[in-house]
């Protein structure tokens, strides 16, 4: 049964940078994007066809990720998570053409270790053999250690809230200053880097609301609805500033550093938050894979060059 939800895990990453990649190819025929003009960036999203397909399709791998939390706790499904990178680099290199540095290069490979990490820390993880005992689902020893803690345990609503809140209140200021600032002849474009970890700090709320409502679906008389509400909250705005970052960046350093930084948010978050135990003596090994995750973000170049005047000026393909 563990299979089943982690070949969804898996399943769920694909799914989204599909999606991913047809936003980027919405991108190029866009008109510039700005955080600062919400109406204009919604007006031009919601008239595009090609980026509604590819909306719908990230949609679609929400929904199967969901699902593959129904039987994964965050720490086994992390690993599954991140395997997706690799086909991340496939679309972005022989299909969309685009290039890595060595640097890069690099920060996909820490990231790589980093999963690896997290994959062998994951054995002794506690599991979920079902949504109805999704409360049950705990190593006896660690429920020993913190009675009543559990994968999907319930959260008062007043600690969801606070979480949410700033969740959306630290990535939304902070763009928006950004993009306010840039403003002006000889101002340097906003950084892919600082773009992207705006958009995984916002698809890691989102994903935790996921988190929530599938952990608690075995749970008729637990309300769940506050889950579904604040995921219709955030993954707009996660959406739209994702496209603006793949208008900006590279498709392979917006889904890299956004993937990387949604699911150390979400790892982070979730196992505190739904009181996940971590495995037994692997602490150590989850703190490195943690470690290898931010430094993977950190270490990756912080500005894209300035594209030649002959692309600025070229004129948008027809699609």
């Amino acid at each position: 049964m563990q299979a089943q939800y982690q070949a969804l895990a898996v399943l769920s990453t694909g799914i989204y940078f599909t999606g991913l990649t047809l936003l980027k190819i919405a991108a190029s025929g866009m008109p510039p994007l700005a955080g600062d003009r919400p109406v204009h960036l919604a007006r031009t999203l919601l008239t595009d066809r090609t980026w509604l397909a590819g909306a719908t399709v990230v949609a679609v791998g929400a929904c199967v990720q969901a699902a593959s939390l129904t039987g994964l706790t965050l720490v086994r499904a992390q690993p599954m998570f991140l395997a997706g990178i690799g086909l991340l680099i496939v679309l972005a290199v022989p299909v969309m053409g685009e290039r890595l540095t060595l640097r890069e290069w690099g920060c996909a490979a820490v990231l790589a270790a980093a999963t690896a990490l997290f994959s062998d820390a994951s054995d002794g993880a506690p599991r979920i053999t079902s949504p109805e005992a999704a409360d049950r689902a705990t190593v006896l020893t660690s429920a020993a250690k913190a009675p009543g803690a559990g994968a999907g345990a319930a959260v008062p609503p007043w600690l969801l809230g606070s979480v949410a809140a700033l969740s959306l209140l630290v990535p939304c200021a902070a763009f928006l200053a950004a993009d306010l600032a840039r403003k002006g002849a000889h101002a340097r474009p906003l950084t892919g880097v600082a773009l992207a970890i705006d958009v995984g700090l916002l698809t890691g709320t989102a994903e935790l609301m996921l988190k929530g409502a599938a952990a608690r679906l075995g749970h008729p008389f637990t309300p769940v609805a506050a889950y579904p509400a604040l995921f219709a909250v955030t993954a707009p705005l996660a959406l739209g500033q994702l496209q603006i970052a793949l208008q900006r960046c590279r498709l392979v350093v917006v889904g890299l550093v956004a993937t990387a930084t949604a699911k150390t948010y979400l790892l982070l978050t979730g196992t505190l938050l739904f009181r996940e135990p971590w495995p037994d003596g692997a602490s150590t090994e989850l703190a490195v894979a943690l470690a290898l995750s931010v430094l993977a973000i950190a270490a990756v170049p912080h500005h894209e060059r300035r594209p030649s005047p002959a692309r600025l000026h070229r004129a948008p393909t027809a699609r």
